[in-house]
């Protein structure tokens, strides 16, 4: 019996039968790729709704994804930029990265540093799951991540180095928007850059990685 529980809102037939079709299996490719990674015995109920503010898409992908809970992830699609197969297949597996570890780990986010390395993780196991099922249709988004170079790196660390203890902070600035001292999508960047790392220096990969205690990724990491 399928985990994942596909929920399309098919109001005014914004969704074609032939785009529910690729939904469904990208959503079945995604089960397949989870399943056999982890330990994936719970059920998750998956939104894919039309554009509706705050639920705003990435403009250069026409997709975005939240997840509520561990058992409640909505994705967005916006059909006035484009309809993806992969792009869907790949933001639900960055979502149901947060699903597993909400389902599996005993601890949440609670400072800017957690969030990071929460989001971090997510894009790690995003671009796995693209690279293992040999999928080159990346988003604009993961290109972006993959693509910061060491001088952004290092001027988003001493920008928010002070401020990685902190407990309330300007998500959207840090995580979505930037500003004049802050790149687009800073905290996703230094996210991606530091548990990449952790992954190196530790030995170790994403899915095992994606379970460790926020407190494992302190010290020469951070």
């Amino acid at each position: 019996m399928s985990k994942i529980k596909l929920l399309i809102a098919e109001a005014n037939n914004y969704f074609s039968t032939d785009e529910i079709e690729k939904l469904n299996t990208a959503a079945a490719l995604a089960e397949q790729f989870v399943s056999n990674k982890f330990d994936f015995d719970y059920e998750v109920n998956v939104f894919v709704i039309s554009p509706s503010y705050p639920l705003n898409v990435i403009t250069e992908d026409g997709i975005s994804g939240k997840t509520y809970r561990s058992d409640l992830i909505v994705i967005v699609i916006d059909k006035e930029i484009g309809f993806s197969q992969d792009f869907f297949y790949e933001t639900l597996c960055h979502e149901l990265a947060h699903s597993l570890r909400w389902q599996k780990v005993d601890e949440h986010s609670i400072t800017l540093s957690d969030e990071i390395i929460f989001e971090g993780l997510a894009i790690l196991l995003e671009e796995k799951a693209m690279a293992e099922n040999s999928i080159l249709n990346t988003q604009y988004f993961l290109k972006e991540m993959q693509n910061t170079d060491q001088t952004k790196i290092d001027k988003i660390i001493s920008k928010l180095n002070k401020n990685l203890n902190d407990s309330e902070y300007d998500y959207n600035k840090i995580f979505i928007n930037g500003n004049d001292e802050l790149p687009r999508w800073s905290g996703y960047r230094l996210g991606y850059y530091l548990v990449k790392k952790y992954l190196k220096n530790n030995n170790t990969d994403i899915f095992k990685a994606i379970f460790d205690k926020y407190k494992s990724f302190q010290g020469p990491t951070l």
